[in-house]
């Protein structure tokens, strides 16, 4: 997966865990088409921007999220070269993005089913920070 592409489903997930109502259905609708695209290819994250553009409760989380992300990666270009981001937890970002995605209420998925330890792993990949397990 592309490391922009991480950086976009982390924020989007983060997003919707912090979102009190579901999504409008055309909205859901849209999601689950996204979800079922992301099932074969793993970098299609299509629309997400503009999907979450059309909602301004779920805009205004992803765009703090994605700020929040983008400057911790500006700090973490100002060192050494960053190690490439590993396989095994970006497979778990997937997988618990599909699962939001192809979700009915992809808002309360997110709340119950999107681990935060995952979450919280893949945001210290992408800033950089090591951690243990």
């Amino acid at each position: 997966m592309k490391p922009n592409n991480i950086i976009t489903l982390t924020a989007f997930l983060t997003a919707l865990q912090k979102l009190d109502n579901p999504l409008p259905t055309n909205l859901q609708t849209q999601l689950n088409e996204i979800g079922r695209h992301l099932t074969n290819n793993p970098d299609y994250i299509n629309n997400l921007d503009t999907l979450a553009e059309s909602y301004p409760p779920l805009d205004e989380l992803y765009q703090t999220e994605l700020a929040i992300l983008d400057s911790e990666v500006g700090e973490r270009s100002k060192g050494l070269e960053p190690d490439p981001l590993p396989t095994n937890p970006t497979n778990e970002l997937t997988n618990a993005a599909i699962n939001t995605f192809n979700s009915h209420n992809s808002v309360s998925t997110a709340k119950d089913n999107v681990n935060p330890n995952i979450l919280k792993k893949i945001r210290n990949f992408i800033i950089g920070k090591q951690t243990n397990g």
